[in-house]
């Protein structure tokens, strides 16, 4: 994965703007702006996290794993801050 994604991550995550985790992404009252997930997440919830985000409208990214989300044990992170998430979609694209 590109740096500069893990780099806006990280502020996203000082800043208090990332869920982790499929579950918690889903239920969040936070807006989310874009979805993250690791190519290892299981199929079905998989299934579920492409439903929520067609649902609200935002993108979704498959990268590979990186530190933060091993640390955390979990396959997928929201980023909830507008301008954090606009940065990462378009190092991404």
């Amino acid at each position: 994965m590109n740096n500069k994604v893990e780099s806006y991550i990280g502020f996203s995550i000082r800043k208090g703007a990332a869920v982790f985790g499929v579950d918690n992404i889903i239920v969040t009252r936070k807006h989310v702006h874009v979805i993250l997930h690791t190519s290892t997440l299981s199929p079905k919830s998989l299934s579920n996290l492409c439903f929520f985000a067609e649902k609200i409208g935002v993108p979704i990214f498959c990268v590979e794993e990186f530190d933060i989300l091993q640390k955390k044990n979990c396959k997928a992170i929201a980023v909830c801050d507008k301008s954090l998430a606009k940065a990462i979609i378009e190092n991404l694209k």
